[in-house]
């Protein structure tokens, strides 16, 4: 398994790296909460320092949202600083586990692949650039399948969203 420092340097290399760290904590969420609060959860995202956290039920949304202040504060522990000033819970309808299509299904383009190439070529270790290309390969695929199931982007962070504003900002908007 790659080390997480190595990933941050690669990042940071790319000027990528507050953006990294920012997201971060939706990284950690399954080894600071553990393999059973793990199983039925799913972080999405980190905006301004509030961590969403997707749940399948309005149950365990309803609990969590009543153990935040314990997630935020193991999270906060974990970085050695205050890095989440909130968790909040949205409710995934979807369950979680593998899309109903592949994403082997959907062909990069080829500027797509000249980006990826120009951005790994730098990486001295053979595992590290094969693992960094595969993740940014990924990343591409599940944003064109977003894309191409409707998602658009959120008016007011851009985060590609399936309704009109992402999570985070419909519930700052309420």
């Amino acid at each position: 398994m790659i080390e997480a420092t190595l990933i941050e340097k690669i990042f940071r290399r790319h000027g990528l790296g507050e953006a990294y760290r920012h997201q971060e904590p939706a990284l950690v969420w399954p080894k600071v909460v553990g393999a059973r609060i793990a199983q039925i959860t799913e972080p999405l995202y980190v905006q301004n320092g509030v961590l969403v956290v997707a749940v399948t039920s309005h149950v365990f949304q309803h609990e969590f949202h009543l153990m935040r202040g314990e997630f935020r504060k193991k999270l906060n522990e974990h970085f050695g600083e205050e890095r989440v000033r909130d968790v909040r819970f949205v409710v995934e309808s979807k369950p979680k586990g593998e899309p109903p299509f592949s994403l082997a299904q959907i062909a990069l383009l080829p500027q797509e692949e000249r980006e990826i190439e120009q951005l790994v070529s730098q990486i001295e270790s053979t595992e590290l650039r094969e693992a960094l290309r595969r993740l940014m390969s990924t990343a591409q695929r599940i944003e064109r399948a977003r894309r191409e199931r409707g998602w658009r982007p959120c008016p007011r962070c851009q985060t590609l969203c399936e309704r009109d504003f992402c999570a985070l900002c419909a519930k700052e908007i309420l």
